[in-house]
């Protein structure tokens, strides 16, 4: 597996997944090895839970660079071609490699495709804002590299039905042969993900009142991730007194959320957290009334909505955001403040009952990871490694 960042260098939807399908692959009997970039405490070959992990040392720690694909394929060619039957790309992670395929003529190639260069590079058109204008070339000059690239895989794995439709849609059905597209949907471990973790009293570690509902929102903290949105929603609603609202995440866009609840003066009401374990995000969903996601951008299939529904919480979401139908996920526009805040006011006055999972088992971490254990066999069984 090649994949620039991992939960080690932080925890982003993508370094989640990749980690979670090592470890399902590798629990269902595979060789798992993973060549990835350094962080501060990892450098060189280390075992961790079982997956040998290579982390580059002269590389820019979990970025993509010229120097990280002459390096990762480096590090293949010298430890791990020879015995190496399935080469497993994390978004671009292998594309050192790709082109020099020939060279491997037994081993099988397959990207995991977690979001589309067209798909970023309309989110920052639509976000209006000066930065999203100067850095969508950048997703033009990815989308140009993935139109070479994604072809010379045996398969290309899209994580989510949104993927999946931007890659049998213009421009990319121009360049990509279908028959390679395979959409196995990101999966979540739902054992971890259950209103049973209730391990720790948040209400207590932060001094909010125990009769008060709890709204979260968990996520990177990036303006197109719309964290702004929930604020701006619960600020029409900040006459009741039952409720507060968490933000779980790091990012970029912190001090600027600290100073607009500052601005509309609702310190009172909305705590960050931070960045947490998955094991701790686990624990607050369990103690959590509501699931707030109002991204602006067009997503993949994010996994922070998915582990809510595992642990039973209602949630209101960005509908352009494409997911399974169910009568406890509200769809709304993430502009429309008044609509939301009225959608949160419905949820708050129903009366408190036990949570239950609601997520389809096709988004459970043993069901993915079962999908992508057959594919990979039946790739290497029916010879297809041209």
């Amino acid at each position: 597996m090649f994949t620039r960042s991992l939960p080690m260098h932080g925890l982003g939807g993508m370094e989640v997944v990749a980690w979670d399908v090592a470890q399902a692959l590798s629990s269902l009997g595979s060789e798992v090895n993973i060549i990835t970039t350094k962080t501060k405490e990892f450098k060189g070959l280390h075992k961790i839970d079982g997956i040998n992990v290579f982390f580059i040392d002269n590389v820019k720690s979990g970025k993509y660079s010229r120097n990280w694909w002459k390096e990762s394929k480096r590090v293949f060619d010298e430890f791990y071609s020879k015995h190496c039957n399935v080469v497993f790309s994390v978004s671009s992670g292998a594309y050192g490699i790709i082109d020099y395929k020939k060279e491997y003529p037994n081993v099988s190639f397959h990207i995991q495709v977690h979001g589309s260069a067209w798909g970023e590079f309309v989110s920052k058109i639509k976000s209006r804002t000066i930065k999203g204008f100067l850095t969508s070339p950048k997703n033009i000059w990815w989308m140009l590299k993935d139109f070479k690239r994604y072809n010379e895989f045996h398969t290309v794995i899209a994580i989510g039905e949104q993927v999946q439709s931007d890659l049998i849609r213009k421009p990319y059905s121009y360049f990509l042969d279908k028959e390679k597209l395979h959409l196995i949907k990101n999966g979540i471990d739902s054992n971890l993900f259950s209103s049973m973790q209730k391990n720790i009293n948040i209400k207590e570690k932060l001094n909010i009142d125990k009769n008060k509902k709890i709204i979260l929102t968990a996520c990177r903290l990036h303006p197109q991730k719309g964290v702004a949105n929930s604020i701006n929603a619960i600020d029409l609603i900040r006459e009741r007194d039952d409720f507060v609202l968490v933000v779980v995440g790091d990012g970029p866009d912190l001090n600027r959320l600290k100073l607009l609840v500052k601005e509309k003066k609702l310190e009172d009401k909305v705590f960050f957290l931070g960045a947490l374990k998955r094991s701790e995000l686990a624990e607050v969903e369990a103690e959590s009334d509501l699931f707030l996601f109002l991204t602006d951008r067009i997503e993949g299939l994010p996994l922070n909505v998915l582990e809510a529904a595992s642990v039973g919480l209602p949630i209101i979401l960005s509908k352009q955001v494409k997911l399974f139908m169910s009568n406890n996920i509200t769809l709304v526009n993430s502009r429309d403040f008044k609509t939301i805040a009225k959608e949160i006011q419905r949820i708050l006055d129903l009366p408190s009952e036990s949570k239950k999972r609601y997520l389809p088992d096709e988004y459970t971490l043993q069901y993915t990871g079962k999908k992508y254990q057959d594919l990979l066999d039946s790739i290497k069984t029916n010879g297809e490694q041209n």
